[in-house]
């Protein structure tokens, strides 16, 4: 997360992958487009500065939201399951390599 979104090289990412035709397909005289991404699943990883309880309580998680609603669920993209990983700056070298290996976890979740 940077600035309660996410990076520029990320939003690239994004607007090179979930495009038309691949992740949606605009209909004509419709405004919503059809999905194509259904029976797909996401496991989303942030990492922050920012502790979870502040982004959640006064930010309300801007991109967390503008992720998983504008991006994942557009295309139809469920279930969808967040880890947020903060606050790491000036974190233990133990506190890093917990989560390391929860997020290594994860992928093999995937396998």
């Amino acid at each position: 997360m940077w600035r309660y979104g996410y990076p520029a090289l990320m939003k690239g990412f994004i607007d090179r992958t979930f495009l038309p035709e691949i992740a949606f397909a605009p209909i004509e005289g419709k405004s919503m487009p059809k999905k194509l991404l259904k029976g797909k699943s996401a496991i989303v990883i942030i990492t922050a500065d920012t502790p979870k309880w502040y982004d959640y309580i006064f930010m309300k998680r801007p991109t967390i939201n503008q992720f998983k609603k504008g991006i994942l669920e557009f295309c139809v993209i469920k279930p969808i399951k967040v880890t947020y990983i903060a606050p790491l700056n000036n974190s233990s070298l133990a506190y890093r390599k917990k989560w390391l290996d929860k997020v290594y976890l994860l992928g093999e979740q995937l396998r």
